[in-house]
């Protein structure tokens, strides 16, 4: 398999999940929104208001929610807490390329 680098890696992964969302019929407001320097990967219009997703995307044998470190949440909470307007949840979507196709997780309310 040849080795992709990660920040092209993340931006395929966040738009897949982007697809992933309108199909289901989730209205994305705005993705890659930068909060000093911290950036929220989407964000949506949901039944109680704006929710905020972070998109993690992996290859095959790795689990994509590992990467939801302490540290990335405090860094996710600061970017939530300074944006302009406010978002009522933070959601996580996990992109798995590899193995036997693509897979996608999208877990709800994680902090």
């Amino acid at each position: 398999m040849v080795r992709v680098a990660s920040r092209t890696l993340g931006f395929h992964g966040e738009r897949l999940a982007v697809a992933f969302l309108r199909r289901r019929g989730v209205r994305v407001v705005d993705t890659n929104v930068f909060v000093d320097r911290d950036e929220i990967d989407i964000i949506y219009r949901g039944s109680r208001g704006l929710v905020a997703i972070e998109v993690k995307t992996v290859t095959a044998g790795v689990e994509p929610f590992e990467a939801l470190t302490d540290e990335k949440m405090r860094r996710l909470r600061r970017a939530i807490a300074g944006y302009e307007k406010p978002i009522v949840a933070l959601d996580a979507i996990g992109v798995t390329i590899g193995g036997s196709g693509t897979e996608i997780r999208w877990l709800r309310g994680i902090g």
